[in-house]
């Protein structure tokens, strides 16, 4: 596992929204995502001013004065009878791929989703090509569940896509000493 120490892991704010549009607008993130080209910088601003209950992070990383964003990952919890599930999210800047970003993002949306939201299951998909984000998400326990036939349009061919899940098993009550 690489090791990110220039990291540094926040909670993603609205003035973070032109950072990410670029991001998300980047060929290898489209290419490897749902996203369309253009995506519009309003997208991305409403959804992190949305009190929805989701969480946003984002990697940056200082060079020369300049914070710059690498990496952005969401944690979505559901709701009702799925409040034990949550859908994460992880894109890392084209030009910052390989570094440990990817998983040190992976794992603070994991110990926020274990540690602090309770989560018993988390789930992505991510399209059968993506074959280095299948081996981080693997390494974090993720399992593939299902693979959806012809289901991503990507430069104009119907792609397959993997469904993966973890499951956390339930912590063991303690037992007092009476």
């Amino acid at each position: 596992m690489m090791d990110a120490p220039n990291l540094h892991i926040r909670a993603a704010e609205p003035g973070d929204a032109k950072a990410l549009t670029a991001m998300a607008n980047l060929s290898g993130v489209r290419h490897g995502t749902l996203r369309l080209p253009f995506d519009p910088q309003s997208r991305i601003e409403r959804r992190l001013a949305a009190d929805s209950g989701d969480h946003f992070l984002v990697g940056v990383i200082e060079a020369g004065g300049v914070h710059e964003i690498v990496a952005h990952a969401g944690l979505m919890p559901c709701k009702r009878r799925r409040a034990h599930v949550g859908e994460v999210l992880l894109i890392v800047h084209d030009d910052h791929v390989g570094k440990g970003y990817g998983t040190a993002m992976f794992g603070a949306l994991l110990d926020l989703a274990d540690n602090w939201l309770g989560l018993r299951r988390l789930e992505l998909d991510v399209n059968i090509d993506n074959h280095a984000a299948m081996r981080l998400y693997q390494r974090h326990g993720f399992e593939v569940e299902g693979t959806k036939r012809q289901d991503v349009l990507r430069d104009g061919m119907l792609i397959d896509s993997h469904i993966m899940g973890r499951l956390k098993a339930a912590p063991e009550p303690e037992r007092s000493g009476r």
